[in-house]
This record gives structure tokens, C-alpha cells and sequence, in this order.
């Protein structure tokens, strides 16, 4: 994911409201897992302890109810999605990974 717009950070534990093509279903940040740097692209191998505007990262998210999604390598465009809160668009991310 990364973070457009949100005034406090982000950790474990944060909930929102994940947008992905016509569906729109809670969702908890279950594990940041790695940070992006922003001048190469590769992942670190320390997790971070929080997210804060303009960071982006792979995180694991969880979903309260089931729900039909696809991979960012399969169908790009079904893969796309946005996380919002308060009203407010803060992250865009894709799916890279399911895990069952």
C-alpha cells in the first residue's frame, strides 16, 4: 500500500474501509511485513513499527467477511484497490498475495 493522505501513523491493529472494484468491506492491518524505500523500490528486511503519510509498504491485511478478489499478476485491473477512513481516501495498494 501506500499512504496519499492521513495526519496520524499507521500500525497493526488499524481498521478501515477497503474499496476493490464494486465491493466495499471492513478490513484490520493484521502485520506490517516490509518498507518500501522510496529511492530504489526494494523492501527492507526489518519490519516497521508504523506507516506514516507518503510511506509505502506490504502489509497483511484481513477481511471480516469473505470476499472475491484476484492477484495484481493475473488481472491488474481487479487487483487494484483503496483504503478509506473517516470519509477520506489515505492508501491505494494492490493485491500481490492470498493467503487462505
Amino acid at each position: 500500500i501506500k499512504i496519499i493522505e492521513y495526519k496520524n501513523i499507521i500500525c497493526s491493529g488499524f481498521s478501515a474501509v477497503l474499496h476493490i472494484n464494486t465491493a466495499s468491506e471492513e478490513v484490520t492491518i493484521n502485520a506490517l511485513l516490509h518498507s518500501i524505500d522510496k529511492k530504489t523500490g526494494k523492501k527492507t528486511k526489518r519490519p516497521p513499527q508504523f506507516l506514516k503519510q507518503g510511506d509505502a509498504a506490504v502489509v497483511e491485511m484481513v477481511l471480516n467477511q469473505p470476499l472475491c478478489v484476484q492477484t495484481y499478476d493475473k488481472h491488474p485491473s481487479l487487483a487494484r484497490f483503496t483504503l478509506r477512513d473517516e470519509g477520506k481516501t489515505i492508501a491505494i495498494g494492490k493485491v500481490t498475495k492470498l493467503i487462505e
